[in-house]
């Protein structure tokens, strides 16, 4: 090969030396040495055209896709108690483990009682003697009031008996209060779970001593269901709005790959806007019998309000050319045709074209460095008993 090469440039020297006046006097240059030149009818990129280069092609169509937008959110419980010690007293007991599962009734903490007998005994003991009080002024009212009828007592006496009367009530009412305040210490003695759900670690032991309203023993925590709070954009807002008014609102509870791993339903939305974000909050209910999410967990949702129709290509027709999308489109003619696209969000392994390209019109899926305009190209058929080298067509959108 390289021997013929080298005869051939040595032929070509040889005419140009003898024969240059060929071009000078205006006669035509033979046809062995135009074909050889290159100047024949057809330009030489065409003639390389002429066997079409084999590709896989996929048709652009239009198809329904979602609606929908994702947020990070906060898991919180729609119930959580931070439980305070309601007394003063000693721990004399803690019979639930921290950290475990406790039902409604449960009870959590015991707190020594013996005080606040004794203060109910007291108490008792003085409505007697209240009562005994009111009964002697009672008895002094009636006397008077006789005395008073016949003449032989003053007004001012029977006042003053009336008067009594009222503070032996009053004092027998105050010894009554007394007696229910302590019965409500000795209640407040036993600290239980105030619905079931899961309770946190605490660092209260027996033996302690807590602080009426100051110590915290322990918090609950409603795990099944959970709620997944989000701060949505004005605009988002009103997309929910309207697709909970036609049941169109689906929630997905997405992980960091991004695959859904548990479905959601909003029923909760906040009475304001934060004016410092423009966000409004929103609540979303989550099964979780296997308690996976707990409250202060991050998590994205993704929310579908509905669908609409948008134009999709595989991703991998797509590529980049100064910053610009681009697919190549080919003709009725067979020839690839450059054409820049604004892109959307994705869907599985096709994406969202926005501009530049319409339904039907088929794209180039391989080969894409090997394209350029005006390049012949033919659809590569797939075996028998594979996918066709589209592959992509019809392929409901995830």
């Amino acid at each position: 090969m390289r021997r013929s090469v080298r005869n051939l440039l040595i032929g070509l020297a040889v005419l140009a030396a003898a024969g240059g006046g060929w071009y000078a006097a205006g006669r035509p240059v033979p046809a062995p040495v135009a074909g050889l030149l290159g100047t024949g009818d057809r330009p030489a990129a065409e003639r390389k055209d002429d066997k079409p280069l084999g590709v896989s092609m996929a048709e652009a169509v239009s198809d329904s896709v979602p609606i929908a937008f994702t947020y990070t959110g906060t898991f919180v419980s729609p119930k959580d108690a931070l439980l305070q010690a309601r007394v003063t007293g000693v721990v004399t007991e803690r019979p639930f483990e921290p950290g475990s599962h406790v039902k409604k009734g449960d009870v959590l903490f015991r707190i020594d009682k013996r005080p606040f007998e004794v203060a109910l005994q007291t108490a008792k003991a003085q409505q007697e003697q209240a009562k005994a009080q009111l009964e002697f002024a009672q008895a002094e009212v009636a006397r008077t009031n006789e005395l008073a009828s016949k003449g032989y007592a003053s007004e001012q006496r029977a006042q003053q008996q009336q008067s009594q009367l009222e503070t032996a009530a009053a004092g027998l009412q105050q010894a009554e209060a007394a007696i229910a305040r302590q019965e409500l210490n000795i209640a407040y003695a036993v600290v239980e779970a105030p619905f079931e759900g899961r309770a946190s670690l605490s660092n209260v032991n027996v033996g302690d001593l807590v602080n009426e309203n100051q110590t915290e023993l322990v918090s609950v925590v409603q795990l099944d269901p959970i709620d997944l709070q989000m701060a949505l954009s004005s605009e988002d807002v009103e997309a929910v709005r309207q697709g909970l008014k036609e049941g169109t609102v689906t929630v997905g509870v997405l992980d960091g790959r991004g695959t859904k791993v548990a479905d959601a339903r909003i029923y909760q939305l906040d009475n304001r806007f934060d004016p410092r974000t423009a966000r409004r909050l929103v609540r979303a209910s989550v099964a979780n019998a296997d308690e996976r999410f707990v409250p202060g967990q991050f998590m994205r949702g993704r929310i579908q309000v509905g669908t609409q129709s948008r134009i999709l290509v595989p991703t991998v027709a797509l590529s980049a050319k100064l910053a610009q999308r681009i697919v190549y489109v080919v003709g009725k003619n067979g020839r690839v045709e450059q054409r820049p696209v604004e892109t959307g969000q994705a869907y599985g392994e096709r994406t969202e074209i926005l501009k530049g390209l319409e339904a039907g019109e088929r794209v180039v899926t391989d080969h894409i460095q090997r394209m350029r305009d005006g390049l012949r190209v033919e659809e590569r058929r797939a075996v028998a008993g594979n996918e066709a080298s589209t592959g992509i067509k019809g392929r409901p959108v995830q």
